[in-house]
């Protein structure tokens, strides 16, 4: 848990046309479809989304020494902005958004960085030569450029990349050509577009750890179906990238939502329920949904979950209510909800604050097994204060609900249900009694 301020600014992004929402530890979004709480949602993850590709280097005189390449290059903030802007209109609709105090447009373009490094990089992109160059020249360059170290010094907006490579043995008729040069330069400029922006993303996540910020796990609706690819097939792509590592200290708060198991048998991630390995492709989709939110949670993190209720039943939506209160003491949590069970689980435990052995009283009366972890998490979180944040969309409009209100009902929803079990009731009278007058 944090007590940075975080607040996000939105106008005129999709049906919303005016919003300030304030982040708590705990953060609920609520309305019916098409009021803009998944906008909302990616505003947040953009905000603080470094991307790929986004710095724009153009490319100044290549210097040729012996055995050596001095390649200077100057950052197109304008054609950065550019690439900026296309990539936020291919993610989200036309409208503006801000998050304050940190926010990757802002610092992006008011950070001026000053470093220096050393690297090799991982691959080359394509280089193209005149035809006087012979293949044993273009080998030549291509592996000498491949196998060497990269420096690259970067001051404000001015930057170098020098490259000492072994050329002694390319003819001098390839190596001065126009056409080659203008080939090595493309290649030097384009290795270190990639490196600087890296070190941009690098120096922002900084900034973000410095806000208490260390880590961003984004829980989109497709979240299991990459969760359940990557199980399936964790021996050659999983555990390259680590997308089969959990936490065990949050893997005790969500052992009371799964019947089974998980353990690793050598490098995989498997479930087990009583001494039997179930298949993935076996598993239910609730199991499915509890381990792909395992796999992406980390400490100290912002989570940003849609509609954890999905493939979940009525007492695993309490259950996982339950479990991210507990969480929004030492990670800030945003949520998107239709479930008036997960709603209504977490006002009421901001506003009761339970202890442990009130806990225990409702996890026997469910059968739950396994939730002393998750008792101690939940009375940590009431000893901390975690602070629930709620906000209703509407047509057009975002407005905060007091917890107080909150535990009346979810908004929207509570007025169906009064009108439903009306309705209900006079079906239940006339079934009893006959038509009324």
């Amino acid at each position: 848990m944090t007590n940075n301020v975080m607040k996000l600014h939105i106008f005129d992004l999709g049906p919303i046309k005016n919003a300030e929402i304030e982040l708590g530890d705990i953060t609920l979004f609520v309305g019916k479809p098409n009021t803009g709480k998944s906008l909302a949602m990616k505003a947040l993850f953009y905000s603080l989304h470094c991307p790929d590709n986004i710095i724009e280097l153009r490319g100044g005189p290549l210097e040729l020494r012996d055995n050596s390449f001095l390649q200077h290059f100057t950052i197109d903030w304008e054609k950065t902005r550019e690439n900026y802007k296309s990539f936020i209109r291919d993610s989200l609709p036309e409208g503006e958004f801000k998050l304050e105090p940190v926010n990757f447009s802002d610092f992006i373009f008011s950070q001026k960085l000053g470093y220096e490094e050393r690297y090799v990089p991982i691959h080359l992109p394509p280089m193209y030569f005149p035809e006087k160059c012979s293949d044993k020249d273009i080998k030549r360059l291509r592996s000498s450029l491949s196998n060497t170290i990269y420096e690259i010094s970067v001051n404000g907006d001015e930057g170098k990349v020098k490259v000492e490579a072994d050329i002694s043995d390319v003819k001098k008729t390839c190596l001065k050509d126009k056409e080659t040069l203008s080939s090595l330069s493309l290649t030097l400029v384009e290795v270190a577009q990639r490196q600087v922006n890296n070190q941009y993303c690098k120096r922002f996540k900084e900034r973000l750890m410095e806000k208490g910020i260390y880590a961003i796990n984004y829980l989109n609706y497709s979240r299991i179906f990459f969760t359940f690819y990557n199980l399936l097939f964790q021996g050659e792509v999983g555990s390259l990238n680590g997308s089969n590592k959990f936490d065990l200290r949050i893997y005790e708060l969500v052992k009371p939502l799964l019947k089974g198991q998980l353990k690793y048998i050598g490098e995989k991630l498997v479930y087990v329920e009583g001494d039997k390995v179930i298949p993935w492709e076996d598993v239910a989709t609730s199991v499915l949904e509890i381990v792909s939110f395992l796999l992406s949670i980390k400490d100290d993190g912002l989570i940003l979950y849609e509609e954890p209720e999905t493939y979940l039943h009525e007492e695993l939506q309490l259950l996982m209510a339950f479990v991210l209160y507990a969480l929004s003491s030492f990670n800030r949590i945003v949520i998107s909800t239709h479930s008036q069970t997960l709603f209504y689980a977490i006002a009421h435990l901001s506003m009761l604050r339970p202890t442990k052995e009130e806990l225990k009283e409702l996890f026997e009366d469910l059968k739950v097994k396994d939730y002393e972890a998750l008792a101690k998490a939940i009375e940590w979180a009431n000893r901390k204060e975690v602070k629930v944040r709620i906000y209703h969309f509407t047509e057009g409009e975002v407005k905060e609900v007091s917890v107080d209100d909150a535990v009346k009902g979810m908004p929207g929803t509570i007025d169906v249900l009064e009108k439903e079990f009306k309705w209900f009731s006079s079906l239940h009278s006339k079934r009893l009694f006959g038509e009324g007058p």
